[in-house]
């Protein structure tokens, strides 16, 4: 018996295959660019998946999908997303005629990888929050085993202000630092390039990203004691390929809690287990 799970960006198609038994464990797995017109997309994610069953024996009893913008889970439409050529696209339902015998799932992108990093912990009651960091910034909260679904449309925290009265994503996103870094110093790097003179302890260099932390870390700050969870699990690409960066943010929310009353609130902020495959692994787990 066979789970397959898709996490569709705007720019590549990540596609998964896993056993009923393990969903956590992707035994094959492909990348493809996003085709940027609707039945295409569609088709590509269909010779995907077929692709991956290639050579195995069993049905296929659950697809499972994780795509951003806004979606109809009700009626099973893909309403509207920024980078993907989808309008009310009616992807359960073609789903489902594609693989009669499955149960088809689909959830917003940033709930399939809050939901892999909250079942890899064996978390079944837990308060918990996921937020990514990368191209943009947005959150997940999960309570009890369940999404927070809010009136529709929660976890949009890149639109918060910061201290600047910026938007937090202009500011805190991967293209939000480069672009201040690259304004600051006058220097067209890449934002790998300046992570690197920052662990080098470039003095021009560790100040900015060090601001750029604390931003982050005042976020979490308040997320912990309005909500109070279990976990804060920081992802997203920038997040995923610099866990010292995540250990010192970490350290920074500890220091906020200097009031003997909130110790029991210091060690809450973690790195993902999932990294890359958060998605993938969570929308097998759906």
């Amino acid at each position: 018996m066979w789970i397959l799970s898709a996490d569709i960006g705007g720019t590549k198609l990540a596609l998964a295959l896993s056993k009923q038994e393990q969903p956590e464990k992707l035994i094959k797995q492909m990348e493809v660019k996003s085709p940027q017109q609707s039945e295409p997309l569609f088709d590509a994610i269909i010779s995907g998946f077929h692709k991956l069953l290639e050579g195995e024996e069993g049905d296929v009893i659950k697809v499972a999908v994780g795509l951003p913008g806004i979606l109809d889970l009700q009626q099973g439409l893909v309403v509207f997303q920024q980078n993907l050529p989808w309008r009310n696209f009616p992807l359960v339902q073609r789903l489902e005629k594609a693989f009669p015998k499955a149960e088809v799932f689909m959830e917003t992108d940033m709930m399939t990888a809050a939901n892999g990093e909250y079942k890899i912990r064996q978390f079944k009651k837990e308060t918990f929050i996921y937020i990514t960091i990368s191209t943009g910034i947005a959150c997940c909260t999960i309570h009890d085993g369940k999404f927070l679904r809010g009136a529709g449309v929660p976890g949009e925290i890149g639109f918060s202000l910061t201290s600047t009265d910026a938007y937090f994503e202009e500011v805190c996103s991967g293209p939000g630092l480069l672009k201040n870094l690259q304004q600051k110093t006058n220097e067209e790097r890449t934002l790998q390039q300046f992570f690197d003179l920052y662990y080098e302890k470039d003095k021009r260099i560790v100040p900015l990203i060090q601001k750029w932390q604390q931003e982050i870390a005042r976020k979490i700050h308040s997320f912990i004691l309005l909500v109070d969870p279990h976990v804060v699990v920081l992802g997203g690409g920038v997040m995923n390929h610099h866990p010292q960066i995540v250990d010192e943010i970490s350290g920074l929310v500890d220091q906020y809690f200097s009031h003997p009353f909130f110790e029991h609130k210091k060690g809450r902020v973690q790195a993902s287990i999932n990294k890359g495959n958060a998605g993938l692994i969570g929308a097998a787990l759906l």
